[in-house]
């Protein structure tokens, strides 16, 4: 049955010569119209086009490859229909020359054809990604190592001022970002050219053009307008109140005031001019308001709107005005050197890595696009298409994009080299959606797509545009709610998008009415994770607990949609008929998988609900790949600890935890030097002096056949290539067979065949052996290149889907749950030392490394607030995609520990048209773009607050039995002792326990020595080996008063430095006068006595914070995730510690000096003030790595997550000291 094409459709399939952009709202069918329109151009029966002569570009490999499946399936089908027609039979074979391809693809053609005229040897290969990192990697530190050789001031200004930590990564991160920014332009070098023009305007010279005139400057007038204009609305609605009869009167002066300042803001034209209007704005105080008549609505309202000014001012000011007019120049003139330093490095950078790319005959994707538009172009310097994009314009007759809203301005300066719009006659066909743009970290550029719709005209013409409103994917209700939200939120001045009728989502698909009514309206859930079940927790406790109470509601509701009786029913449109739904019908979208997934895996699985999650990480830290990776390291360099431990305490070693400790606790120390030598070396002399029992005996023979078998692989990995060496391991091993056997087998069989798969890749690139395939893969690793688990269910299994919305975009499901969207918003991009714009260009804090002062510059305010408000851009476009996923119902679900208070600030906005920008830009989540829309949604959207306590019952029974155990605990501690056998009701059968402490600091179990050489400590692995134990500094022999004396100033001037050092906020730590300021502003405020703070000294605490461990600890501090000062008790059995036979537990308290989450772990950090020689780590360790094993016990107890990292920071050394733990 031939396809029923809707006005709009036909509208698009028909219309030609011409370029026309094709606006297809979600679900509007547009890949079949693509189809349609190149079938009927192919089989016009007055003038067919070639297939041959049409050019049609996708942006994915897959896409291409279903477009062109699809062309082939609708020849077929005319073929069928007409199997002697000539045309048919002719366009069925020259469809295997058809160019629907990815643009990626199309350059790589155009190289192959052409490289001649670009002096490109014809062998060249496209390179592999790791193969460009190392690359990438080898080319950097040549470049950073010959500059610093040549002691240019220029570099050494720019290293001080943005270098971090005592390694070159964050410069690197900077060379890069630019040199990254610059390939996204069609002509590299000029934008890097552009960027220098700019920096150097608003300075003093005669070459440089006035500031005004800068693009950012530009741009920081035009927000300031819009802001103000917005302001003045709100004070014009305040002044209209109060000139009311019952209308706050009183305000009426102020206001006028107000209005006057706030109309001068919005013509200032200069940022002089603005500086000066922001300083006038004062918002003095209002007026009392006496009289009975006056209103006292109106005057909330007045004041409300009032307020909104005002503390949008307030922001401006903070964003806009940083400082004297004199001294922001001045901190943009001294931030234009090193900015001038890094744009060279980045262009050395590009110079040097494209010459290391052609010495090894490599291109990359940059280049594909690069070197085609040279071709295109002839190397001309005005960068006119020349002979060969004349060619080729004349060979297609037209240009087909899909998804043309994801495109860049290389690949539309691509587009323009080869369309025949130079000539007076365009053909480019254009097709997308610009509010499904959601790549802007791939630097897609959605403008390209809203400059065409806003220019290109409805009616005939040359340039015309087609809207496609109907969506053939969703039912009514699911739209109309989508509507009702984006009408309100999605609007110019937040995105660059207007939701008008025009942009709106149509019904298309026609569904029968469904047997329960009101089933596919959509929920919005919210949960209050400020509820009082939460008091008590820390913070990470209480964000796991949210995550799982979210994922407890998201399971109830699967459980009740799913219900085969009373559940829900969906509409097959191949039977005609409603049948139940399944969970493998259902989706659950997330913003990011990272932290959630695995959380709402366990829930939903412990509900006895199949899931599984879609995701791209994983991979590097499955067991089984890690197992082999460790086994490959050890196979080229065997002094490794932590992979020869990994090994052998894997199937291939086959240790125990009990024999790696007795290794480590009789072989560890050189006993003629007296230093630690590490895993590796005590696993050397152990094999050599081992002792005569029967289990050394069986150590020896596991440690001997290891050895064996490491030898025979290192011999074997001299002439075989990685990927064979991988089944070598696997032939000797049966590591693969093992793997197979584990839970989850097929999974981790998958998973080794991809790690040989990469090491065949690897083996193709220009690089070769075992050292540096090892470097290959630490590459994809720091720069989060994961391939993500391989798959471990079918699209065949009952089962419920976990994606990111990223990965969900081109997909449909019948019921969607759009979860955490009480998430904030990422807004990192716009944190970093140094920002850039593509149009803006570059800006940077300013810093001086001499006072350790830094603070953002205009310019950077102004970069960070644009990428802000683009990032929120963005959001908006991705929960749209989100929503626009559910066939048949949606159902949002959210959490906030201040949910209340949004309810009442967002949920409480009247319903009307689009929300002013103030109000959108001030959202921090998902949920509250919602919230803001709710109240003109009331008929689409079920806005629900669901009870905490409702799912999380377990856990409040838990606080409940607590309750009541302290109640009791508390009458046992009032009791006299002859009361106590009557209170407890039972006679106490442990009486070998009545010996035991009932309760040990962490300080009393390292006197007594406790733990310190038993199997926990299999583990202490160092990487390097330490130097030789030192003496105390201070041993002269002072009398017994001196020494208590002595004793006494050190215990003071530690606890100090600990007391600093919880106090100072580490987030706002640069340099010496910020500790300074910090030290200040602790004594201002009473919480340390002034002998103390006198003891602390801010020398000491710069080293300290230019360390890297503080350097982490800061970026903890940002993200909320530093603790300090932690108080803990926990239970320990007796027989852990050595103290009983017993399982009785000892209960052990603590304070841990601080501690922080990283992605993959916490790590423990304790400050030591012990004045101990240089060299002196061993001492310290020797001290106090009880402690910190016991530390890090109780955190992994208390928080539920692994300490993968315990470091001891010395003060009087002034360096950290890695501390080795295994739990």
């Amino acid at each position: 049955m031939a396809t029923k094409w809707t006005d709009e459709q036909k509208k698009v399939i028909e219309t030609g010569h011409r370029n026309l952009l094709v606006s297809a709202a979600a679900g509007s069918g547009k890949t079949a119209v693509l189809v349609e329109r190149i079938i009927r151009m192919i089989t016009d029966p007055e003038h067919p086009v070639d297939i041959d002569k049409l050019l049609v570009m996708t942006f994915t490999n897959a896409a291409a490859a279903e477009m062109r499946e699809r062309v082939e399936t609708a020849l077929g089908k005319l073929l069928d229909e007409d199997p002697g027609n000539k045309n048919l039979e002719r366009q069925n074979t020259l469809i295997h020359h058809a160019k629907i391809t990815t643009i990626d693809s199309f350059c790589l053609n155009l190289l192959r054809e052409h490289f001649h005229e670009l002096d490109l040897d014809p062998g060249f290969r496209v390179a592999d990604e790791g193969e460009l990192m190392l690359l990438k990697a080898d080319v950097m530190k040549e470049l950073l190592e010959e500059y610093y050789g040549r002691e240019d001031e220029r570099f050494i200004k720019f290293v001080d001022t943005y270098a971090t930590g005592r390694t070159d990564g964050g410069l690197e991160e900077y060379i890069l970002k630019v040199w990254e920014f610059s390939q996204s332009n069609p002509w590299p070098g000029e934008w890097i050219a552009a960027c220098r023009k700019e920096l150097r305007a608003g300075g003093t010279g005669e070459d440089r053009d006035p500031m005004e005139e800068t693009a950012w400057m530009k741009y920081l007038i035009q927000d300031v307008k819009r802001q103000a204009e917005e302001f003045l609305d709100g004070l014009y609605g305040a002044a209209d109140l109060a000139a009311e009869e019952d209308g706050p009167q009183a305000y009426a002066p102020m206001l006028a005031e107000d209005i006057r300042g706030m109309e001068e803001l919005k013509e200032a034209g200069t940022y002089r001019e603005i500086a000066e209007c922001l300083e006038g704005l004062k918002f003095g105080r209002l007026a009392a308001v006496r009289g009975k008549n006056v209103d006292p609505e109106k005057k909330e309202q007045a004041a409300a709107y009032r307020n909104v000014a005002k503390d949008g001012i307030k922001k401006m000011k903070a964003l806009y005005l940083p400082g004297d007019i004199d001294e922001v120049f001045a901190d943009l003139d001294a931030c234009r050197e090193p900015i001038l330093m890094l744009l060279e490095l980045a262009e050395e950078f590009s110079a040097r890595f494209q010459e290391a790319k052609e010495e090894k005959n490599l291109v990359d994707f940059n280049d594909l696009e690069h070197f085609a538009l040279e071709v295109l172009t002839g190397g001309s310097l005005d960068h006119r298409p020349g002979a060969v994009a004349d060619e080729l314009s004349e060979i297609y007759e037209e240009i087909l994009v899909d998804e043309y809203q994801d495109s860049n301005e290389v690949q539309e300066t691509l587009i323009r080299c080869v369309s025949r719009e130079r000539f007076g006659t365009p053909n480019v066909f254009m097709v997308g959606d610009v509010k499904q743009s959601i790549y802007k970290f791939r630097l897609a550029k959605p403008e390209l797509f809203l400059e065409k719709y806003e220019s290109y005209g409805k009616e005939d013409g040359l340039y015309q545009k087609i809207e496609l409103h109907k969506n053939f994917r969703s039912r009514p209700e699911v739209l109309s709610s989508i509507n009702d939200v984006f009408y309100r939120i999605m609007t110019k001045q937040l995105g660059n998008i207007k939701y008008t009728d025009d942009a709106a989502l149509y019904p298309g698909a026609e569904f029968p009415e469904t047997p329960v009514d009101g089933q596919a309206k959509t929920e919005v859930l919210l949960l209050n994770t400020g509820d009082p079940l939460f008091d008590g927790m820390d913070e990470e406790k209480a964000d796991y607990t949210a995550k799982e109470a979210e994922a407890r509601l998201i399971a109830g509701e699967i459980k009740k949609l799913t219900d085969p009786e009373h559940g829900m029913k969906i509409f097959n449109g191949k039977t005609g008929e409603y049948e139940p739904l399944k969970k493998k019908d259902i989706v659950i979208l997330l913003r990011s998988l990272s932290g959630w997934s695995e959380e709402f895996l366990s829930v939903l699985g412990a509900a006895g609900i199949p899931a599984y999650a879609e995701s791209r990480t994983g991979y590097f830290t499955a067991v089984e790949v890690e197992t082999v990776l460790n086994m490959l390291a050890l196979i080229d360099n065997p002094m490794q600890d932590i992979p020869l431990a990994g090994v052998l305490k894997s199937p291939i070693g086959g240790m125990k935890d009990r024999e790696l400790a007795i290794v480590m606790a009789e072989f560890k120390k050189d006993p003629d030097r007296g230093e630690d030598i590490g895993f590796y070396g005590a696993v050397k002399r152990y094999m050599e002096k081992h002792g005569e029992s029967e289990e050394d005996a069986v150590i020896y023979r596991k440690l001997a056949a290891f050895r064996n078998l490491l030898t025979t692989l290192r011999k074997e990995s001299m002439y075989l290539p990685v990927s064979r060496l991988i089944y070598r391991v696997f032939d000797l091993t049966g590591y693969d067979k093992y793997a197979a056997a584990m839970p989850a087998g097929k999974t981790r069989q998958a998973n080794l065949a991809m790690l040989v798969q990469k090491a065949e890749d690897y083996e193709k690139t220009s690089y070769q052996g075992l050292f540096d395939f090892i470097r290959y893969i630490e590459k994809l690793k720091k720069y989060n290149t994961d391939f993500g688990e391989a798959s471990r269910s079918g699209e065949h299994d009952d089962a419920v889907r976990i994606m990111s919305i990223h990965k969900s975009k081109g997909l449909e499901f019948p019921v969607v749950f759009l979860a955490g969207c009480g998430k904030k918003f990422n807004r990192q991009d716009a944190r970093g030392r140094i920002l850039i714009d593509e149009e803006l260009g570059i800006a940077a804090d300013f810093f001086d490394p001499e006072k350790k002062v830094k603070a953002p510059t205009l310019k950077k305010n102004v970069l960070a607030r644009r990428s802000n408000l683009e990032n929120m851009g963005e959001e908006l476009r991705i929960l749209y995609v989100a929503m626009t996923r559910a066939k048949e119902k949606l159902i949002i679900t959210a959490g906030d520990k201040y949910m209340d208070n949004k309810l009442e600030k967002w949920g409480g906005i009247p319903a009307g048209g689009a929300l002013p920008f103030t109000t959108l830009s001030a959202a921090s989540s998902y949920m509250d773009w919602i919230l803001m829309a709710s109240n003109g949604a009331k008929n689409t959207l079920d806005v629900k607050n669901v009870p905490v306590k409702d799912l999380l019952v377990e856990e409040a029974k838990n606080q409940e039995e607590k309750a009541k155990i302290y109640l009791e605990l508390e009458q046992l501690r009032k009791a006299q002792p002859e009361e106590i056998p009557g209170l407890i009701g039972v006679k106490y059968p442990y009486a070998a326990d009545l010996t035991l402490h009932a309760k040990m600091s962490v300080s009393e179990l390292k006197e007594q020595g406790q733990f310190v050489d038993d199997a926990e400590s299999a583990f202490l692995i160092k990487n390097v080996r330490e130097k030789e134990d030192s003496e105390i500094i201070d041993n002269r022999s002072d009398t017994a008063s001196e020494e208590k004396a002595r004793i006494k100033r050190a215990s003071d001037r530690g606890t100090a430095y600990h007391r600093a050092l919880e106090l100072i906020r580490f987030a706002e730590i640069s340099g010496y006068d910020d500790i300074v300021k910090e030290l200040d502003r602790i004594s201002e405020e009473k919480r340390m006595q002034e002998t103390a703070i006198d003891m602390v000294y801010p020398g000491v605490l710069t080293k300290f914070f230019h360390s890297d461990i503080a350097a982490r600890m800061k970026q903890a501090d940002r993200n909320g995730k530093l603790r300090k000062e932690s108080q803990f008790v926990v239970g320990i059995p007796a027989r852990e510690m050595d103290k009983a036979d017993s399982d009785a537990l000892i209960l052990l308290q603590g304070i841990i000096d601080a501690w922080f989450e990283e992605d993959d772990g916490l790590v423990l950090v304790d400050y030591k003030t012990d004045r101990v020689k240089e060299g002196g780590e061993n001492i310290l360790l020797d001290r106090y790595q009880i402690q910190l094993f016991y530390y890090a016990k109780a955190l992994t107890q208390i928080t539920g997550k692994k300490v993968k990292e315990a470091v001891i920071y010395s003060l009087a050394l002034q360096k950290e000291i890695p501390v080795p733990i295994n739990l």
